[in-house]
């Protein structure tokens, strides 16, 4: 029988979800439970939960609701409360759209290059193996992950297409951006590392340019060729290219092959890692 994998990539502005039998995208927002005088509606996908004694809202209700402002935490590692609460809840999601009843899964996560360390690793591991139940909208929850695997983002991200045997990639997401130098198929150390900036930390949100210029500053001082080809992936990737390609001019759009058992689906970058990762699940998994 084959094993029920899954690929969580729980981003702080949005999860991603990879399996045998599809995909799933949500925002991850997370703010603590309060009692609510009217009960409004902000979307299919607000959420209640209960984990670990811990009650929130998550989804677009809590991206509103947020008492402090702004419901993620930020930094090179995802080794916290807030990232085993966002897989859960990615995990209860895709079981409950794709494939109901299913109780026992095999996961692969990610984290920062720079945080893809063993002891931040092992801590992820640990939140994640094991038999949880949880609250989910006032109905109760039992998933077991039997194991976890944490790769690093950007360099997994390598997987999701046919890059070939080299390739660099920047992956701009909304607390970090990773930038990774494959060769041979193999993560190079010295070349690859995390910027603790992102998309949801810059003072102008919508300032590509700047935000290109500071990407571009740290990949200068990591030697990259700015004649090299890099291809860039996350959320806004679109709209990051432009300005980023009068710093690397033959930058290109990082676009996901998500392989199911019968077909090719070309998915939006922000999915690179997600499909990266499941391609690795599906080689470690067997």
């Amino acid at each position: 029988m084959t094993k029920e994998i899954l690929m969580i990539d729980g981003g702080n502005n949005g999860g991603k979800t990879v399996g045998w039998h599809g995909y799933d995208y949500y925002k991850t927002n997370i703010c603590d439970w309060f009692e609510r005088n009217v009960d409004e509606k902000f979307s299919d996908d607000d959420m209640e939960f209960e984990i670990d004694g811990r009650k929130g809202f998550a989804g677009p209700i809590a991206a509103y609701e947020d008492e402090f402002g702004a419901s993620s935490m930020y930094g090179d590692s995802k080794a916290h409360g807030d990232m085993k609460i966002r897989a859960l809840i990615s995990a209860n999601r895709y079981i409950e759209k794709f494939c109901p009843g299913t109780k026992e899964l095999y996961v692969v996560t990610g984290q920062p290059i720079k945080g893809h360390v063993e002891e931040e690793k092992e801590k992820i591991q640990s939140m994640l193996c094991g038999h949880h139940k949880f609250a989910i909208n006032g109905e109760q929850k039992e998933i077991i992950i039997h194991e976890v695997k944490v790769a690093a983002e950007g360099s997994m991200a390598f997987w999701s297409a046919d890059l070939g045997k080299d390739a660099l990639i920047v992956d701009v997401g909304s607390g970090t951006v990773n930038a990774a130098e494959i060769k041979d198929k193999k993560h190079i150390n010295r070349s690859s590392d995390t910027f603790n900036f992102g998309t949801d930390t810059i003072s102008q949100k919508s300032n590509y340019a700047s935000l290109a210029r500071g990407v571009a500053t740290n990949l200068t001082q990591l030697k990259w060729n700015r004649r090299a080809v890099v291809h860039v992936c996350g959320g806004i990737a679109e709209k990051f290219d432009g300005s980023f390609k009068q710093f690397f001019p033959n930058a290109r759009i990082l676009i996901p092959k998500y392989k199911q058992k019968t077909k090719i689906q070309l998915l939006h970058p922000v999915y690179a890692n997600a499909v990266g990762g499941f391609e690795l699940a599906k080689k470690v998994y067997k």
